[in-house]
C-alpha cells in the first residue's frame, strides 16, 4: 500500500487478513460438503452481479448503495456463516476488480463487506432456534432484526474507521457526522435478504420468482437517485440563468459556493453538511430570478421601494426550493444568507449563533466574492482591500471565527493565484 499513510494502511492491512483468514477458514470447513461449495458458487455469481451495478448517490463523496446484501443475508441465515463469508469476498473482490478499482480499495471494501457479513451471520447463528426459516418464530424474527441491528452499525462503524484514520479524526465524531442520521436508510434489503432465505429454504427454484420483486427494489433505488439528481441539475440550471442574465455576476453563485464548501472543509463539518452549504452556495441567489433587469442592473443606489423588493430575493430563492423535498435542509441557509452578526441584516434581523451556521457562511463567502468581482456600479476591490473589509466587518456583519477561518484559506498560496482567476473568470 506504498502511498498511504501508514496508519491508513495498517487499518486496511489488519481488515483483509481477518477477512482473508475468516474466508479461508470457512472454505476449509464446508469443502468437505459439494453442496457447500456449490452454495458459495452461487451466492458468490449472485453477489458479484449485484455489486457490478451499483447506484450512486448524489453526493459530493460519490457513496454507492447495492442490492448484494440481501443476497449476504440469504446465504448467512441458510447456510451459515461457512457459506456467507467467501461468498461475501469472492463475490465482492471480483466485482471490485471488474470495476477496476484501485486495489488497496477493493481490498478494503471486499474485507468490511466480509467482516460485516460474518458478524450478521453469527449473530443469527446465536439467536436462531435451529429452524433456520427465518419466519418460522418470533425468536428468529427478532433474530432477522438483530441482523439488521448488526449490519447498520458494523458497516458503517468499519466505514468510519477509515474515514477516522485517513482524516485523523475520532471515531465517534465521524460516525456521529455522516451516518447517525442515515443508518436506516438501506436497512431494506436485510429483510429482503430474509424473503429470498425463506423461498430458498421451502424451495431453492422458488427464489426465481423473486428476481422481479429486487430488480424493482434495485430501480426503486436508482430512480431515487435519478431523482435527487434531477432536481439538483435543474436548481443548478435555475441559479446559473440568475448569474448569466449580468455579465458582471457571471459564475458569482459557482465561486459562493467553492468558497462556502472550503470553509465548511476547514471547520470540519461532515460530509452531507459541506454538500448542502456548496449547494446553497449555488443557489443562494435563486431569488433574483424573477426580478427585473432594471433592478438588477442598476447603477446607482435603490430607493426604499428597491430596496424593499430586492431585499425580498432571499424569502423568494426559499420559497422556491421548498417545492423541492430533496433540498429541505438547505433552503433555510438561502432565507438567512444576508442576516448579521450583529443583528442589523434582513430578513429576520437574527444575530449570533441563531443564525445557520451555513448561512454564516455563505454571507462570508458571498460578500468576498462581491466584493472582488466587479459590478455596473463599482469597481472591484483588489485582494487585500476585500480581506481587510472582511476584518473590519468581523464581529459586525460577519462571525469573527469565520473570517479568521476564511482569511486563512485565502492565504494560502494555492488559494491566492486561484483567487485572481475565479475572480477574472467572473468578466467586466
Amino acid at each position: 500500500m506504498r502511498g498511504l499513510p501508514f496508519k491508513l494502511s495498517l487499518y486496511i492491512a489488519v481488515l483483509s487478513i481477518l477477512a482473508i483468514g475468516l474466508s479461508v477458514g470457512a472454505i476449509v470447513q464446508c469443502s468437505t460438503s459439494l453442496n457447500g461449495l456449490l452454495a458459495v458458487a452461487i451466492f458468490s455469481l449472485a453477489i458479484f452481479v449485484s455489486d457490478l451495478y451499483p447506484i450512486r448517490l448524489p453526493t459530493t463523496d460519490q457513496a454507492e448503495v447495492t442490492v448484494s446484501c440481501a443476497f449476504k443475508t440469504a446465504a448467512a441465515i441458510v447456510y451459515g456463516p461457512w457459506v456467507a463469508i467467501p461468498a461475501a469476498m469472492i463475490g465482492t473482490f471480483l466485482a471490485e476488480l471488474a470495476m477496476k478499482r484501485e486495489w488497496y480499495k477493493a481490498l478494503f471494501n471486499a474485507a468490511e463487506m466480509t467482516l460485516t457479513t460474518a458478524a450478521m451471520a453469527a449473530v443469527y447463528e446465536l439467536l436462531q432456534t435451529g429452524s433456520r426459516m427465518p419466519f418460522g418464530s418470533a425468536r428468529n424474527g427478532l433474530a432477522v432484526v438483530a441482523m439488521m441491528m448488526t449490519y447498520a452499525f458494523t458497516n458503517t462503524g468499519l466505514v468510519a474507521g477509515v474515514m477516522a484514520v485517513a482524516r485523523r479524526m475520532s471515531l465517534f465524531h465521524v460516525w456521529s457526522s455522516n451516518f447517525r442520521d442515515s443508518i436506516w436508510n438501506n436497512l431494506t434489503i436485510i429483510p429482503t435478504g430474509a424473503v429470498i432465505a425463506a423461498l430458498w429454504l421451502l424451495n431453492p427454484w422458488s427464489v426465481l420468482y423473486l428476481v422481479l420483486p429486487v430488480i424493482v427494489l434495485r430501480r426503486s433505488f436508482e430512480y431515487i437517485g435519478e431523482l435527487r439528481n434531477q432536481t439538483r441539475a435543474t436548481l443548478v440550471r435555475m441559479a446559473d440563468a440568475v448569474d448569466q442574465r449580468d455579465p458582471s455576476t457571471f459564475m458569482h453563485s459557482q465561486r459562493v459556493a467553492q468558497y462556502s464548501a472550503a470553509i465548511a472543509q476547514e471547520i470540519g463539518l461532515p460530509i452531507e453538511a459541506v454538500d448542502t452549504i456548496r449547494m446553497a452556495g449555488r443557489l443562494h441567489d435563486l431569488g433574483k430570478i424573477g426580478m427585473s433587469n432594471d433592478l438588477l442592473y442598476k447603477p446607482g443606489a435603490f430607493d426604499a421601494d428597491e430596496l424593499m423588493t430586492f431585499r425580498k430575493h432571499p424569502q423568494i430563492g426559499a420559497d422556491l426550493l421548498a417545492q423541492f423535498q430533496f433540498f429541505d435542509d438547505g433552503k433555510g441557509l438561502v432565507l438567512y444568507h444576508h442576516e448579521h452578526y450583529d443583528g442589523t441584516g434582513y430578513l429576520a434581523g437574527l444575530a449570533g449563533e441563531d443564525i445557520p451556521l451555513g448561512s454564516r457562511i455563505l454571507s462570508v463567502a458571498d460578500a468576498f466574492d462581491a466584493m472582488t468581482s466587479k459590478r455596473v456600479y463599482r469597481d472591484p476591490l483588489t485582494f487585500e482591500q476585500a480581506i481587510a473589509e472582511l476584518e473590519r466587518c468581523s464581529g459586525t456583519q460577519f462571525d469573527p471565527q469565520l473570517v479568521e477561518v476564511f482569511v486563512g484559506i485565502l492565504r494560502l498560496p494555492e488559494w491566492v493565484e486561484g483567487v485572481a482567476q475565479m475572480s477574472l473568470a467572473g468578466g467586466d
